[in-house]
């Protein structure tokens, strides 16, 4: 098992099994007590969990890292599909979010000058230390939860762009309002931030189907494309195609 493995199957344990001691991680992952601390430094370095003596414990369920750590791995295949459709040289918006900031970490490890523009602080820290991307971080009003800038200052910012695309998250999903979030300021400032590209792209997991946020978020005929994992129905798919959003399944 690789590290990165080793690290998908301990997020996955610690989201159904919450604090737990280094020796059960250790079992589980039939590996030493030394590698899993050394996993957990990884982890714990990158704010994805907190390290306490023989233990490792999952952030503040309002942080964004505990949303990091929900669904890793269906995560990191969203953000490595989403990355075949991004080419060297582009400059895009990325929005706030666990997998989008995954999605930013992959262009950077396997694309060359790409421009972010972004209003996500989590985001831009996340890839600080990759010297082939330029981030552009929007100014605004900072939510400390998602670490994400909001509000009129932002709106105002992104009007200066114009590009082909923006990927951004979802909170949930409705048939009958589209895609939904939780936050109504984030809400208005993502509407502002799609009008600034040429085609918005959603980076959802399929759990996000089975739930509805509070908020209607982008309509359907606002949504060229959903990247998503193998978790989502035929019957949901079948519905999305059929008001036309193009639909990538990541494997």
């Amino acid at each position: 098992m690789t590290s990165k493995e080793r690290h998908t199957a301990l997020l996955e344990y610690m989201t159904e099994h919450g604090k737990t001691e280094v020796s059960t991680l250790a079992e589980y992952l039939h590996t030493s007590k030394v590698t899993i601390r050394k996993d957990l430094d990884t982890l714990s370095g990158r704010g994805i969990l907190k390290r306490e003596r023989g233990y490792a414990v999952l952030k503040d369920p309002g942080d964004i890292n505990y949303r990091m750590a929900f669904h890793y791995d269906n995560k990191q295949k969203i953000a490595q599909s989403a990355a075949s459709l991004v080419k060297d040289g582009e400059t895009l918006i990325i929005e706030s979010g666990s997998t989008c900031a995954l999605f930013a970490e992959e262009l950077a490890k396997t694309k060359q000058n790409i421009t972010i523009i972004t209003n996500s602080v989590y985001l831009a820290d996340y890839v600080a230390d990759y010297s082939n991307i330029q981030i552009i971080l929007l100014g605004g009003t900072l939510q400390p939860k998602g670490r994400s800038l909001v509000g009129p200052l932002t709106k105002q910012a992104i009007k200066a762009f114009h590009v082909d695309k923006i990927f951004t998250g979802t909170d949930g999903f409705s048939k009958e309002f589209g895609f939904t979030g939780e936050d109504l300021t984030r809400t208005d400032t993502v509407r502002e931030m799609t009008n600034s590209a040429d085609h918005t792209y959603i980076l959802a997991d399929s759990a996000k189907f089975r739930q509805s946020g509070a908020v209607a978020y982008l309509r359907f005929q606002d949504v060229y494309q959903l990247i998503t994992d193998a978790g989502i129905s035929e019957e949901e798919k079948s519905f999305l195609s059929e008001k036309g959003i193009q639909i990538l399944v990541a494997q």
